[in-house]
């Protein structure tokens, strides 16, 4: 659908993806007159191509608080917007084989407990235990 572009906004938000989404629905709750832009049609983008996972198991304090910003978010989606969304809190799995990676993840794991992420380092058995299609040698 087609609309005519207004003249004047304080924000033009390019892209209707679930970034270009939120940030042009947050702007507008803070009193900005906001105009999205969008080729195609909503989430049509990279949004819907997306494997739809969500974690807070990352590595810097500023991706682990904006991850659980957003779960927060997403555990609540229904009664903030009135659309079920259907999450599922499964966990995540990273399998690693390198002594290097490890010690990388053993520090951002100590991060993300620090900051409230109840995430853990685990044995090849417990691994292939909690997921018996992987392979756990090498």
């Amino acid at each position: 659908m087609t609309k005519e572009v207004p003249d004047r906004a304080d924000v033009v938000v390019i892209g209707g993806g679930v970034i270009g989404l939120s940030a042009a629905y947050h702007l507008a709750c803070a009193g900005s007159d906001v105009v999205l832009l969008e080729q195609d049609t909503f989430g049509s983008g990279s949004t819907c191509k997306a494997a739809g996972g969500v974690r807070a198991q990352f590595s810097d304090e500023v991706n682990v608080r904006l991850a659980q910003r957003s779960l927060e978010v997403f555990g609540r989606f229904e009664e903030l917007y009135g659309q079920a969304i259907d999450l599922h809190r499964v966990g995540y799995l990273f399998l690693l084989d390198d002594a290097q990676d490890v010690a990388d993840f053993e520090r951002a794991v100590a991060l993300q407990n620090s900051l409230g992420v109840p995430t853990r380092m685990i044995d090849p058995g417990e691994a292939g235990r909690l997921s018996p299609l992987i392979s756990t040698e090498g």
